[in-house]
């Protein structure tokens, strides 16, 4: 994570989904964190899985998180086990705003979390302990 009180950005690497009773959900992320640039700004916007919108074939896992302070923002995940790649989308308003990708789990995270909010993203208050 990088801050920078002039601004700067802030990427999130998040920890695994671990339930103990569901191992194929690993690759998937606990949760998504996008915030603000600006730390003087301390907004956020927090995606928790569905569950029940994961899917499995034999090319690719995907599953889909959703804003926690609601809205129609939501995110796709996706993760292909025989390229062990990633390719994440954001949609707000239930349109694509943004999509990266990687094969590296830090690197992906970081890339696709790091530009931040969009507008008309729900948001809200982020505590930023330095």
């Amino acid at each position: 994570m990088s801050i920078e009180e002039d601004g700067g950005f802030i990427g999130f690497v998040p920890g695994r989904l671990e339930i103990k009773e569901r191992p194929e959900l690993s690759v998937f992320p606990y949760n998504v964190l996008f915030a603000s640039h600006k730390i003087t700004n301390r907004k956020r916007a927090l995606y928790l899985p569905d569950i029940e919108s994961f899917k499995q074939d034999p090319d690719k896992l995907s599953m889909r998180y959703h804003n926690d302070c609601g809205g129609k923002s939501w995110l796709l995940i996706e993760y292909n086990p025989l390229k062990r790649s990633y390719l994440g989308q954001k949609f707000v308003n239930n349109k694509s705003v943004m999509e990266a990708s990687g094969n590296e789990w830090s690197m992906f995270f970081v890339h696709f979390t790091m530009l931040g909010l969009t507008d008309g993203e729900e948001t809200g208050e982020f505590e930023y302990k330095l």
